[in-house]
């Protein structure tokens, strides 16, 4: 039976050569997809236990924000030192796993707990950013764009000034 299905094989691949070849390529590249996708998700999960040391305490995530953006933002071309503050809204929120039935999941022998499937961090709700270059339009529009797209923020929630010699 497989001598039968590759002798019909054979005899069209003389005739559709290109068809063939356009396949075994598709079927390559699915693979190639297959393949990334695997490693990404094994990257992923390895960046997890560094973010739950900050997302312990509001104060330490505020922190470290502030000190990740006016890093960032004092190795942009014109924007010299920068001092930044970062403004929250709540602290912390634990979702827990429920059932079927919209009963929470518990763990635990004797004393039972809720089982925490996620924590969200406290959610940004402006950045105030004081710059050298502060001062010159094209600066504070550098600044501006990039504040937005780290935080998610929208352009109004932002404030950028230049930031006194002294």
């Amino acid at each position: 039976m497989f001598r039968r299905i590759w002798n019909k094989y054979k005899a069209s691949l003389k005739k559709d050569v290109l068809v063939h070849i356009l396949v075994i390529l598709g079927l390559i590249g699915m693979t190639c997809i297959l393949l990334s996708s695997c490693l990404e998700e094994t990257e992923q999960n390895s960046e997890i236990p560094e973010q739950a040391d900050v997302s312990a305490d509001p104060e330490a995530y505020r922190q470290a924000l502030q000190t990740q953006l006016s890093e960032m933002l004092s190795r942009i071309d014109g924007v010299g030192r920068a001092e930044v503050l970062v403004t929250l809204r709540g602290s912390e929120a634990y979702h827990y796993a429920q059932d079927a039935d919209s009963r929470y999941v518990t763990v635990g022998g004797s004393q039972k707990e809720a089982l925490v499937e996620s924590v969200s961090l406290p959610a940004v709700t402006g950045v105030v950013v004081a710059c050298e270059g502060g001062g010159a339009g094209t600066v504070q529009e550098i600044v501006y764009q990039t504040v937005s797209v780290a935080c998610g923020l929208k352009l109004s929630q932002i404030y950028v000034t230049k930031l006194d010699a002294n």
